[in-house]
Protein backbone atom coordinates (compact mmCIF):
# COMPACT_ATOMS: atom_id res chain seq x y z
CA UNK A 1 0.00 0.00 0.00
CA UNK A 2 1.72 3.35 -1.05
CA UNK A 3 1.70 6.16 1.63
CA UNK A 4 -1.12 8.06 -0.71
CA UNK A 5 -3.43 5.08 -0.46
CA UNK A 6 -2.38 5.19 3.50
CA UNK A 7 -3.66 8.60 4.16
CA UNK A 8 -6.67 8.35 2.08
CA UNK A 9 -7.69 5.28 3.94
CA UNK A 10 -6.82 7.60 7.26
CA UNK A 11 -8.77 10.28 5.87
CA UNK A 12 -11.47 8.01 5.38
CA UNK A 13 -11.60 6.74 8.30
CA UNK A 14 -11.12 9.60 10.45
CA UNK A 15 -13.07 12.17 8.45
CA UNK A 16 -16.16 12.00 10.90
CA UNK A 17 -14.06 12.75 14.30
CA UNK A 18 -12.13 15.62 12.73
CA UNK A 19 -15.30 16.92 10.79
CA UNK A 20 -16.71 16.35 14.97
CA UNK A 21 -13.47 17.84 16.86
CA UNK A 22 -14.02 20.98 14.23
CA UNK A 23 -17.24 21.96 14.79
CA UNK A 24 -16.49 22.32 18.28
CA UNK A 25 -14.16 25.31 17.15
CA UNK A 26 -16.33 27.04 14.43
CA UNK A 27 -20.25 27.19 13.88
CA UNK A 28 -19.61 28.17 9.83
CA UNK A 29 -20.37 24.90 7.94
CA UNK A 30 -18.10 26.51 5.06
CA UNK A 31 -15.53 27.19 8.12
CA UNK A 32 -15.95 23.93 9.19
CA UNK A 33 -14.68 22.50 5.65
CA UNK A 34 -11.75 24.79 5.55
CA UNK A 35 -10.69 23.78 9.67
CA UNK A 36 -10.99 20.02 8.57
CA UNK A 37 -9.15 20.64 5.21
CA UNK A 38 -6.56 22.06 7.35
CA UNK A 39 -6.39 19.25 9.68
CA UNK A 40 -5.94 16.69 6.96
CA UNK A 41 -3.06 19.15 5.46
CA UNK A 42 -1.62 19.33 9.19
CA UNK A 43 -1.94 15.14 8.99
CA UNK A 44 -0.71 14.94 5.90
CA UNK A 45 2.93 16.81 6.68
CA UNK A 46 2.96 15.24 10.55
CA UNK A 47 2.48 11.59 9.59
CA UNK A 48 5.73 10.64 8.90
CA UNK A 49 6.75 11.83 12.19
CA UNK A 50 4.13 9.20 14.06
CA UNK A 51 6.19 7.07 16.19
CA UNK A 52 3.49 5.02 17.02
CA UNK A 53 3.33 5.90 20.82
CA UNK A 54 -0.14 6.73 20.78
CA UNK A 55 -3.11 5.13 18.61
CA UNK A 56 -3.98 6.91 15.33
CA UNK A 57 -6.97 8.31 16.41
CA UNK A 58 -5.06 9.74 19.78
CA UNK A 59 -2.65 11.12 17.18
CA UNK A 60 -5.43 12.44 14.73
CA UNK A 61 -7.15 13.89 17.74
CA UNK A 62 -4.20 15.76 18.64
CA UNK A 63 -3.46 17.09 15.40
CA UNK A 64 -6.87 18.18 15.22
CA UNK A 65 -6.57 20.21 18.10
CA UNK A 66 -3.79 22.02 17.69
CA UNK A 67 -4.96 23.28 14.87
CA UNK A 68 -8.15 24.35 15.90
CA UNK A 69 -6.90 25.93 18.90
CA UNK A 70 -4.38 27.68 16.63
CA UNK A 71 -7.92 28.64 14.45
CA UNK A 72 -9.30 29.91 17.83
CA UNK A 73 -6.21 32.45 18.14
CA UNK A 74 -5.91 33.59 14.74
CA UNK A 75 -10.24 34.16 14.93
CA UNK A 76 -10.12 36.09 18.49
CA UNK A 77 -7.50 38.28 16.11
CA UNK A 78 -10.09 38.94 13.49
CA UNK A 79 -13.66 40.80 13.62
CA UNK A 80 -16.58 38.78 14.67
CA UNK A 81 -19.45 38.00 12.53
CA UNK A 82 -22.79 37.34 13.80
CA UNK A 83 -24.11 34.16 12.49
CA UNK A 84 -25.56 33.11 15.65
CA UNK A 85 -28.74 30.95 13.96
CA UNK A 86 -26.63 28.94 11.79
CA UNK A 87 -26.44 25.36 12.67
CA UNK A 88 -24.29 22.64 11.14
CA UNK A 89 -24.85 19.25 10.17
CA UNK A 90 -22.49 17.03 12.50
CA UNK A 91 -21.15 13.82 10.50
CA UNK A 92 -22.78 11.13 12.44
CA UNK A 93 -21.18 7.46 12.17
CA UNK A 94 -24.49 5.86 12.30
CA UNK A 95 -25.64 3.82 8.92
CA UNK A 96 -29.55 4.99 9.19
CA UNK A 97 -29.78 8.61 7.11
CA UNK A 98 -32.91 9.32 9.40
CA UNK A 99 -32.61 11.27 12.62
CA UNK A 100 -34.99 12.18 15.11
CA UNK A 101 -36.39 15.55 15.59
CA UNK A 102 -35.28 15.41 18.91
CA UNK A 103 -32.11 13.80 19.08
CA UNK A 104 -30.79 16.73 16.60
CA UNK A 105 -32.21 19.16 18.72
CA UNK A 106 -30.73 18.10 21.28
CA UNK A 107 -27.03 17.36 19.79
CA UNK A 108 -26.98 20.90 18.35
CA UNK A 109 -27.78 22.45 22.01
CA UNK A 110 -25.07 20.51 23.48
CA UNK A 111 -22.78 21.61 20.25
CA UNK A 112 -23.75 24.83 20.55
CA UNK A 113 -23.14 25.06 24.85
CA UNK A 114 -19.74 23.31 23.66
CA UNK A 115 -19.04 26.41 21.57
CA UNK A 116 -19.38 28.28 24.51
CA UNK A 117 -17.02 27.00 27.02
CA UNK A 118 -13.59 28.38 27.27
CA UNK A 119 -10.92 26.55 24.79
CA UNK A 120 -8.98 24.60 27.88
CA UNK A 121 -12.85 22.88 28.84
CA UNK A 122 -13.85 22.74 25.26
CA UNK A 123 -10.62 20.66 24.23
CA UNK A 124 -11.23 17.83 26.97
CA UNK A 125 -15.06 17.72 26.42
CA UNK A 126 -14.64 17.10 23.08
CA UNK A 127 -12.53 14.69 23.18
CA UNK A 128 -14.50 12.68 26.25
CA UNK A 129 -17.73 13.18 23.90
CA UNK A 130 -15.83 11.13 21.40
CA UNK A 131 -15.20 8.41 23.78
CA UNK A 132 -11.48 8.91 24.67
CA UNK A 133 -10.02 7.71 28.11
CA UNK A 134 -8.63 10.04 30.47
CA UNK A 135 -4.78 8.65 29.08
CA UNK A 136 -5.88 9.46 25.65
CA UNK A 137 -6.83 13.07 26.78
CA UNK A 138 -4.11 13.14 28.31
CA UNK A 139 -1.48 12.24 25.61
CA UNK A 140 -3.55 14.42 23.34
CA UNK A 141 -3.29 17.68 25.14
CA UNK A 142 0.05 16.83 26.87
CA UNK A 143 -1.78 16.81 30.89
CA UNK A 144 -1.70 13.97 33.38
CA UNK A 145 -4.55 11.87 33.41
CA UNK A 146 -5.27 13.22 36.86
CA UNK A 147 -5.37 16.46 35.38
CA UNK A 148 -7.55 15.54 32.76
CA UNK A 149 -9.78 14.22 34.81
CA UNK A 150 -10.68 17.43 37.20
CA UNK A 151 -10.78 18.45 33.51
CA UNK A 152 -13.24 16.67 32.58
CA UNK A 153 -15.37 17.25 35.97
CA UNK A 154 -15.51 21.28 35.29
CA UNK A 155 -15.85 21.31 31.75
CA UNK A 156 -19.11 18.80 32.53
CA UNK A 157 -20.24 21.07 35.79
CA UNK A 158 -19.89 24.19 32.80
CA UNK A 159 -21.63 22.51 30.46
CA UNK A 160 -24.26 21.69 32.79
CA UNK A 161 -24.71 24.81 33.93
CA UNK A 162 -24.80 26.46 30.40
CA UNK A 163 -27.35 23.83 29.03
CA UNK A 164 -29.38 24.65 32.30
CA UNK A 165 -29.09 28.17 32.31
CA UNK A 166 -28.59 29.23 28.80
CA UNK A 167 -25.38 31.56 29.91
Amino acid sequence: MTSAQKFEELVQTHAPLVARIASTYERRPALIEELTQEVFLALYRSLPGFRGDASLRTFVARIAHNVCVDHVRQATRRPVETDSDVLVEIPDDADGPEMHADKALARDRLLEAVRNLPVAHRQVISLHLEGFEAGEIGQTLGHTPGNVRVRIHRAREALKNIMETGT
